[in-house]
């Protein structure tokens, strides 16, 4: 029998191919397209933390009093992500969160950074999602993406939410983010800071973070055919979204070519 990860995987390989070919990778040839990219990507770098918020929430125990938690290898795997995604080595010898690394990347290319600044300001200030999101200039193609990952990340079932965040995020970027530092490199374009962030994601979600996500959906949705059905709709409809994504970069950079047919 296929584990519930063979059988979502199946079921998404044809968005998986379309990711890791998108044509935004080897589009990028300039600081200002780079600083273009990275004003939109930077809000996926941020939302990404709401998903995983969402498990450690589910899977750990975060009440006052502590009581042990009901599956302590899950919760190991949750943390261990949450550690190096929220506490990771900065590569200058301290410790930063991915978000405030890529913040840093986006200083040094003199990336745009007042829209991702007033969005995060807006939440910390307590405003309600959809007000933030109301109050925050971005495209489109942005304001889709954390909608949909706010969706599943305060609605959506442990398996959806489990799924979008292993299909959706873990297992697919290291390779989409493979071809993308190539295409920098292809371009000639310097940005030592935005490299490490890329290599540091390349070398943790390839080698622990996406082995540990796809146990984490194997276990959450067993043998479930609902929870199966659930995760692949929720890998699917997170798959579809970072196209959405992707293609409105390319659009911004007046690059996006007319769908034939």
């Amino acid at each position: 029998m296929n584990s519930p990860v063979d059988t979502i995987s199946a079921a998404t390989q044809d968005l998986r191919e379309q990711l890791v070919n998108h044509p935004l990778y080897h589009s990028i040839s300039d600081q200002q397209q780079l600083r273009t990219f990275m004003s939109h990507h930077v809000f996926a770098v941020f939302d990404f933390m709401w998903l995983l918020k969402r498990l450690q929430n589910e899977l750990s125990a975060m009440t006052i009093p502590w009581l042990p938690p009901s599956d302590p290898e899950l919760t190991r795997f949750v943390n261990e992500i949450v550690l190096s995604e929220e506490t990771d080595q900065d590569g200058l010898g301290s410790y930063c969160s991915h978000f405030e690394l890529y913040l840093e990347a986006m200083k040094d290319v003199d990336a745009p950074l007042s829209s991702i600044i007033s969005f995060v300001n807006s939440l910390r200030t307590q405003q309600q999602f959809e007000k933030a999101l109301q109050a925050t200039a971005m495209p489109e193609s942005v304001r889709q993406f954390v909608t949909l990952t706010f969706q599943l990340a305060s609605q959506g079932s442990a398996s959806e939410v489990a799924a979008a965040f292993c299909f959706g995020r873990e297992d697919v970027i290291p390779e989409m983010f493979q071809r993308l530092l190539a295409g920098f490199e292809a371009s000639g374009l310097a940005v030592p800071r935005l490299k490490y962030y890329i290599e540091r994601h390349i070398e943790l979600d390839a080698d622990q973070h996406g082995p540990l996500t796809r146990k984490l959906v194997n276990r959450i949705c067993g043998q479930s055919e609902k929870s199966i059905d659930e995760a692949i709709r929720a890998a699917r409809l997170a798959m579809t979204s970072r196209l959405r994504l992707w293609d409105g970069v390319l659009a911004a950079l007046g690059k996006l070519q007319p769908v034939q047919g």
